[in-house]
């Protein structure tokens, strides 16, 4: 039977039961009376906070069943084109209603600015997440945490330790690990993807914790678990728990209560990325073996976040996980793309290498030094931004009082989710968006005077929430591009009737996306190349 037929069902029998007695008729009596008296309750506090009885901005119509709201609308996967398709037809800023709950979608980079960046003082909050954050125990994420002292406490520390500055230092580790990556890939190029894995991980935890990585590292293995754990659980719509927070309550055992499972193991998983790690750092550090890192520079901030020795090595102990467990995934996931995105497009190689030809010629890797005399190089950067999101709705915010916007009235509570992947292919800022033109950046004028929205200013977030590891994570994957082009050919393998095979422009769902697994084939560009690798290889390990 359907929803409506149950609904249906069950009413006729409510009504049959009432009518039995005259007793029970008047228990039906007070009780419609009292649901008259809630629902007149809700529109007076509605007209207080409303006085002018403002519209809420536009969307798909609710369900007639109540409490139900746009539940049967919401898509199970890739919301994001729904999201976007649903912009074309409502609007910039359209509304949702789920189990009660109100959910703005920001389809514009305008409205975005507007809202999270201009109005950041009542949007820079973060919904409740009850699976998340109080289940699976993920409050530690300074990304997660709502608008308070410890969010603010948590970003002076991280702002501490990746400024530009700062993050320029980590410079030589990005160097060192990419190095030995081009040696994997000439080594085993059928495992790219494992070997783009093994990269990310170990230029984070030695970052992190100034820890040099091993092959199948656990460290690397808890932080991979956990992250996918997380961003499977963060999808907006993905638990009913968030809607209903009382379900938090409902042990293990109860029939239907599976992702009490779900969240017990991901806090273990949790548990497990605070704890393990920082003990090891802690120990190096204080029998004085450790290495330069995030950890040892926020151990040597004496009182940075808090003037309680035990608070703040708490305070450490979470930035330092959440570094661990972030950084890595995200930059992995900009690479793939990037990877990706040369099979779609196998003329930005050629320019690319001309470029990478003319500048520093055939005997040498890029280095950062040459970042500004590779212009080409650095619109890959931006075009693969661009492409596809890393974080397709970004992580949503929250509005923290009552709001009005171009005529529409915006409760407090509102979760705001902006549709990251929408913005980046609107048509009228990235003409031919599904295609991976790195062109459109060069010689474009300033956004403005006109020209196309830096990519970066969407794929990191908004206002007050903006990434913090946002220097970091541009410089990793501008040393992945240009040492990459530099070193090999990426293109695709061949079908039995000799033809390219393009992959799919399929990705992962949930808070954070990536592409899903595809073949390529790495070819260095000549024999010069192969000898320039193992020359680089010796000198680091020499060094």
């Amino acid at each position: 039977m359907n929803s409506m037929g149950t609904f249906n069902g069950t009413l006729d029998k409510m009504m049959a039961w009432a009518s039995a007695t005259s007793s029970t008729i008047l228990l039906v009596d007070i009780a419609i009376f009292l649901v008259a008296l809630a629902a007149a309750a809700k529109l007076y506090y509605r007209h207080s906070r409303n006085p002018l009885g403002l519209p809420f901005p536009p969307g798909p119509q609710p369900s007639i069943i109540p409490f139900v709201g746009n539940i049967p609308d919401m898509p199970t996967k890739d919301e994001w084109f729904k999201f976007t398709e649903w912009g074309k037809q409502y609007g910039p800023l359209m509304m949702l209603e789920i189990m009660g709950q109100k959910m703005c979608i920001i389809n514009s980079a305008q409205v975005a600015t507007d809202l999270l960046d201009t109005r950041s003082s009542i949007y820079s909050d973060r919904p409740p997440m009850v699976m998340v954050k109080e289940l699976m125990g993920w409050n530690f994420n300074m990304g997660f945490q709502s608008y308070g002292s410890e969010y603010k406490k948590s970003r002076k520390l991280f702002h501490h330790g990746f400024n530009p500055r700062a993050s320029d230092e980590y410079q030589p580790i990005q160097t060192r690990e990419v190095i030995m990556l081009l040696a994997k890939l000439l080594q085993s190029p059928e495992q790219f993807d494992k070997h783009l894995r093994t990269t990310t991980g170990a230029i984070i935890m030695m970052i992190a914790f100034g820890y040099q990585t091993v092959e199948n590292d656990e460290f690397v293995r808890i932080a991979e678990d956990a992250q996918l754990a997380m961003v499977s659980a963060a999808r907006p719509g993905a638990y009913l728990v968030d809607f209903l927070p009382f379900l938090k309550y409902v042990p293990e055992w109860f029939p239907g209560a599976e992702f009490k499972r779900v969240a017990r193991e991901g806090r273990e998983l949790a548990q497990d990325l605070q704890n393990k790690p920082y003990a090891w750092a802690k120990k190096e550090f204080e029998e004085g073996r450790a290495r330069p890192s995030f950890f040892t520079a926020l151990m040597d901030a004496k009182g940075l976040s808090s003037d309680d020795p035990v608070e703040e090595a708490k305070m450490i102990k979470k930035a330092s996980a959440v570094m661990y467990a972030t950084g890595a995934d995200t930059i992995l996931a900009s690479v793939l793309t990037f990877f990706l995105a040369m099979l779609h497009a196998p003329q930005v190689q050629k320019v690319a290498q001309e470029e990478l030809a003319r500048v520093i010629g055939n005997d040498r890797l890029p280095t950062f030094s040459d970042r500004n005399s590779l212009p080409y190089i650095n619109c890959i950067v931006k075009e693969t931004y661009r492409w596809e999101q890393v974080i397709p709705l970004g992580v949503p915010h929250r509005l923290m009082k009552d709001d009005v916007y171009q005529g529409y009235f915006i409760p407090e509570g509102t979760t705001m989710i902006v549709n990251q992947w929408g913005i980046s292919h609107d048509e009228t800022m990235y003409p031919d968006s599904m295609a991976f033109q790195p062109e459109r950046f060069m010689h474009a004028p300033d956004a403005k005077d006109g020209g196309p929205r830096e990519p970066n200013t969407i794929a990191f977030g908004w206002g007050r929430r903006i990434c913090p590891g946002r220097f970091l994570a541009e410089n990793s994957l501008w040393l992945h591009v240009a040492t990459t082009l530099q070193c090999f050919n990426i293109l695709p393998v061949t079908g039995s009737d000799g033809n390219a095979v393009i992959p799919p422009r399929e990705y992962t769902s949930g808070l954070a996306s990536r592409p899903n697994p595809f073949p390529c084939r790495i070819r260095p560009r000549n024999a010069g190349i192969v000898e320039l690798i193992k020359h680089s290889v010796a000198s680091i390990e020499d060094q």
